[in-house]
């Protein structure tokens, strides 16, 4: 019935890679324009991606069931895709935590996450695109 969203993974993989990586450049420009505005926008943004990681993870890991999909690279690329969702799922409670503290405090951790997650999320996306397009896995033949 829903054939056209198969495999899904790939459709909806994107999104809180574009996401993270969006929230990351939005607090670095708001820090160097000093706008606060753009910082609660990456605040935002960030937490979005962050929710949307089990969803994602999962199709990932259902497609690779689905499909018998077994390679070393895909092997990399699940441990990044987890670590991505762990570290940003795990850091909400800390962020809102701290946020309760120490403002200025906050800033700093916050920072410090996103320049991290954004580093899982972009090792797992070079994976996956390293799986697709160097060993053709999950590609139809």
């Amino acid at each position: 019935m829903f054939d056209f969203l198969q495999p899904i993974h790939p459709k909806v993989v994107h999104f809180p890679i574009a996401l993270f990586m969006t929230a990351l450049g939005l607090d670095m420009v708001s820090l160097v324009l000093k706008k606060e505005s753009l910082h609660k926008t990456a605040l935002h943004i960030y937490v979005i991606a962050a929710l949307m990681t089990p969803l994602v993870v999962r199709t990932g890991l259902w497609e690779e069931e689905r499909f018998h999909l077994s390679h070393p690279v895909l092997d990399k690329h699940r441990l990044f895709a987890l670590w991505t969702m762990w570290v940003s799922l795990m850091s909400l409670p800390v962020l809102w935590f701290i946020k309760q503290k120490s403002q200025r405090f906050f800033r700093v951790v916050f920072i410090l996450l996103i320049i991290g997650v954004a580093g899982l999320v972009t090792l797992a996306g070079h994976n996956g695109g390293r799986m697709v397009y160097e060993y053709g896995v999950g590609v139809e033949q």
